[in-house]
């Protein structure tokens, strides 16, 4: 049984994007502006690039890293090319864990918004390659497309199946801006756009009242959430004052598992007051941090002046109690 601790630490949001799967992404329409910020960045699933994420996680003191493909998913028209898409993804993690068990576990990819196709996948994350393969839970990007919203009627069967699993759901930025120009054409779709995407779709899922819809989906949030933590108490007085969601947001937040990729230590302190002490976990966002700054994921973590129990938990302790490492 692998033993994790403060120095060897859970790194619950990274991505391996192999080249030829971004290839395939492109050959059935997702455009080249959206896959380019994927490549030549050490992140392939190749014996080089894994031997290079290897070293750094050693160097970090990360033990296991939780890799997803979001958002390089397969928003296209044609069902068929976005399940072929994303049976390929959850096939190549299969074999990163395969050959990695100690150091990998995954986050299955869906062929969102087709149905059907991610009820199938969901089959077959969960029952054909399962927990022995390390697939934990699934992935989806905040948006279907630039604005989608997740709490789209049409896709509540999918949340229904995940329900009805008791599956962890981890909820990633897509990219797009949220639909906002403003965001888009001014260059800030990472730096602003990603946190703004966080925020909204958490805040989509509590208008549509998802937390208690499907309460056995835990919900994994990049990013600490975005800017949550810090409109916590506008969010609940919407709530209290004007009846703006179903149930309490403060409480609601309470039941969320955010990932601490962020780096900035009032904001690390913050999330914990809003999430609880239990819901933070640590996250790196490789490959975009490396080297120097992936250690820093973690370090900023070990230095920011938590109590012992309070900073192992975030590094590893309740990554462990939530995929039941």
């Amino acid at each position: 049984m692998t033993i994790y601790s403060a120095s060897h630490a859970i790194d619950t949001h990274a991505h391996v994007y192999p080249a030829r799967y971004l290839d395939f992404l492109e050959s059935i329409g997702v455009s080249p502006d959206s896959t380019h910020i994927a490549r030549n960045l050490r992140a392939d699933s190749t014996e080089t690039d894994m031997a290079a994420r290897l070293a750094m996680m050693d160097t970090a003191g990360v033990q296991l890293q939780i890799i997803s493909a979001t958002p390089q998913l397969p928003f296209v028209d044609s069902s068929a090319n976005a399940a072929a898409a994303v049976r390929m993804i959850n096939d190549i993690y299969a074999d990163i864990v395969a050959t990695h068990p100690d150091r990998f576990c995954a986050y299955g990819s869906l062929p969102l918004p087709h149905v059907d196709e991610s009820l199938a996948e969901i089959s077959h994350i969960f029952d054909d390659l399962g927990r022995e393969a390390g697939f934990l839970g699934v992935a989806m990007n905040t948006f279907i497309g630039a604005d989608g919203p997740l709490t789209t009627p049409a896709l509540a069967p999918v949340f229904e199946e995940l329900d009805r699993r008791g599956a962890i759901v981890y909820i990633h930025p897509a990219g797009g801006a949220a639909g906002c120009a403003a965001v888009a054409d001014h260059g800030l779709t990472w730096v602003n756009g990603a946190p703004m995407e966080d925020a909204i779709a958490v805040l989509q899922l509590l208008k549509a009242d998802y937390p208690h819809k499907f309460p056995h989906i835990r919900f994994h949030i990049a990013h600490l959430g975005g800017d949550l933590p810090f409109l916590s108490q506008r969010i609940q007085d919407n709530y209290d004052d004007w009846h703006a969601f179903a149930h309490s947001p403060a409480e609601t937040f309470q039941r969320l598992f955010v990932d601490a990729a962020n780096f900035h230590q009032p904001s690390l302190r913050m999330a914990l007051e809003t999430y609880g002490a239990n819901h933070v976990m640590a996250g790196s966002d490789y490959p975009y941090f490396q080297d120097a700054k992936y250690t820093r994921a973690m370090d900023y973590i070990r230095t920011a002046h938590l109590p012992e129990e309070v900073c192992n938990a975030v590094l590893y302790g309740t990554a462990q109690h939530l995929y039941e490492l």
